[in-house]
């Protein structure tokens, strides 16, 4: 019984956990920030689902490490500004960030 309810346990901890499961490659068409700390963005091939979050935009979420925000940030405006494609790292299927699609990861060539 003891080893049902971890198992139960391990599998309902494994889904409520933001899984960086997916990766995307396009263009920035625009980046939105908040004073909240939330950063907003669209790709031109952005998502149009998922199966929890708000699929119009990526976010960056207020819960990330700030140095970890600020690079990601950084990294999307050097993108934006000198019309290289992004490459995204994103949670496909569960948590978000900030209510829309939770990035893990920003990068490009």
């Amino acid at each position: 019984m003891r080893s049902f309810i971890g198992i139960v346990f391990l599998l309902l901890s494994h889904s409520l956990h933001a899984e960086y499961d997916k990766n995307i490659e396009g263009n920035i068409v625009a980046i939105y920030t908040y004073p909240s700390g939330t950063v907003l963005f669209k790709l031109d091939n952005q998502p149009t689902n998922h199966p929890s979050c708000n699929p119009v935009y990526f976010a960056i979420a207020k819960d990330v490490p700030e140095s970890a925000a600020n690079r990601m940030y950084s990294r999307l405006l050097s993108l934006h500004t000198t019309k290289t494609k992004a490459y995204i790292g994103f949670d496909s299927q569960g948590g978000c960030g900030d209510g829309y699609i939770r990035v893990h990861n920003v990068g490009g060539n």
